[in-house]
């Protein structure tokens, strides 16, 4: 099995529900204690932060939640590519399914660094009921299958959380790498992590774990919510149609990706 690293403030009431649900599944985990970005001194932050980079790319500054955020997992990181084994990175208030223990934990370490540095397992803020919807919004293209798990890339990759995911040993190096120096993303902007650093970042569908988002508060949303503006149920209802057609074409894009696999596997062999 991976090792499994869970990132956890240390005087989180989380961790002993989260103890007690990989214990009793006999998973190998450890704590990485989580930085309280809360706690940083302005001494720290200007030494850790890059404002202006953060400003330029979201509009508004990092938040100390999210500074300590990034901080956690690249902790998390450097141990990983220290270990040279791959390994499953979780947060303290992540739901895991089944399939996450039988099939996830036991796959194939050279299939799925054959298919990318990292794998996320699930996203923030999507609660199980709405999982159909999304996996009808966001089709994977090229996907494939590796120990049955359904590998691929979605067509938008977005700051969709960092509940869970898998990553290479290798791709913990190349993370640490392009993640030197002064901190100017959020964690989670996986598109920033492929175009800035080169990291194949692909989706598991369906996913095997979830964000306890509506049981559980995060420190990270409460001091995100003064910089986000709510949008309006006038908006929704005009996006819908585009959507709709957005839906339409992807999925005629994943029929012709797949056609044109087959073709190729069929005059290869």
């Amino acid at each position: 099995m991976f090792d499994i690293y869970v990132i956890s403030l240390s005087s989180s009431e989380r961790r002993e529900s989260i103890a007690k649900v990989l214990t009793e599944r006999v998973a190998a985990f450890r704590f990485e204690d989580a930085v309280d970005g809360r706690e940083l001194t302005d001494a720290q932050v200007d030494d850790i932060y890059d404002e202006e980079a953060a400003r330029d790319r979201y509009g508004r500054p990092l938040t100390r939640g999210e500074l300590g955020c990034f901080m956690s997992h690249r902790s998390a990181w450097r141990r990983i590519a220290e270990s040279g084994r791959s390994a499953v990175v979780i947060e303290d208030d992540a739901l895991l399914e089944a399939v996450f223990f039988e099939r996830v934990l036991t796959a194939s370490e050279a299939l799925l660094a054959s298919a990318a540095d990292i794998v996320l397992l699930g996203r923030s803020k999507l609660c199980r009921a709405s999982a159909a919807r999304a996996y009808l919004q966001e089709p994977l293209k090229r996907s494939r299958m590796i120990d049955g798990l359904i590998v691929g890339v979605p067509f938008k990759q977005w700051t969709s959380g960092s509940v869970a995911y898998w990553i290479a040993h290798d791709g913990a190096r190349k993370a640490l790498a392009h993640t030197e120096g002064a901190i100017g993303a959020l964690l989670d902007d996986w598109p920033w992590h492929r175009s800035h650093g080169s990291l194949r970042v692909a989706e598991l569908r369906p996913y095997a774990a979830w964000e306890a988002f509506e049981t559980m508060q995060s420190s990270l949303e409460s001091a995100r919510s003064g910089y986000g503006r709510p949008r309006s149920a006038s908006h929704a209802a005009a996006v819908w149609p585009l959507r709709h057609m957005r839906t339409v074409v992807r999925w005629m894009m994943v029929l012709a990706f797949t056609v044109t696999g087959s073709r190729g596997r069929m005059f290869k062999s």
